[in-house]
């Protein structure tokens, strides 16, 4: 009572079908549909006339409104113009300070306490002596200013700015009378 369990004709029909769901069709019905839609979409997004004459009118009102305009600040400016002397020292000249002055670096002025900390901080990390000095501007504004230094010799202050170049901090330099 052997039975063959094997049918040859099931695998066969299986292949057959696997064959003719070819991507053809679908390849054919996506090119037309598309077609279709590159030939009617500018038919359906034209925008209404009305819209493109009230842009026009805004733009021309406001064309008329720019031209009235006249700015005279250039020669306000022109007539208070301040000329600051660089006072960073070339190679060559030693900044030696007066008997009742000293040099300070300002690396940072902010109106959060949190920011110039953290500054400070960053500066002590860098082997620097940085305080933060508090400024009370008139309008009751507090600035907080981080300041390293001082400085009484020109190799400490050379030091210092080489430290503050390398680590990308701007600074300005204070002279302040002891």
């Amino acid at each position: 009572m052997s039975q063959d369990y094997k049918k040859t004709s099931n695998r066969s029909s299986k292949k057959q079908q696997a064959k003719s769901n070819s991507p053809l069709p679908t390849f054919l019905f996506g090119m037309v549909f598309g077609a279709l839609l590159m030939n009617f979409a500018p038919a359906l997004l034209k925008t209404a006339p009305t819209a493109t004459t009230a842009v026009k009118d805004v733009t021309e009102t406001v064309k008329a409104e720019a031209s009235e305009l006249k700015f005279d600040f250039y020669t306000l400016l022109k007539n208070t113009e301040i000329i600051v002397p660089n006072d960073e020292p070339s190679n060559n000249q030693n900044i030696e300070p007066k008997e009742n002055s000293s040099y300070l670096l300002q690396a940072g002025s902010f109106k959060n306490a949190n920011d110039a900390e953290a500054l400070r901080v960053k500066l002590l990390l860098l082997n620097l002596s940085a305080n933060i000095e508090t400024v009370n501007l008139g309008n009751g504004e507090k600035w907080h200013r981080v300041l390293v230094g001082p400085f009484t010799d020109s190799s400490s202050l050379a030091y210092a700015r080489a430290k503050l170049a390398e680590n990308a901090i701007d600074i300005v330099l204070l002279k302040r009378k002891l």
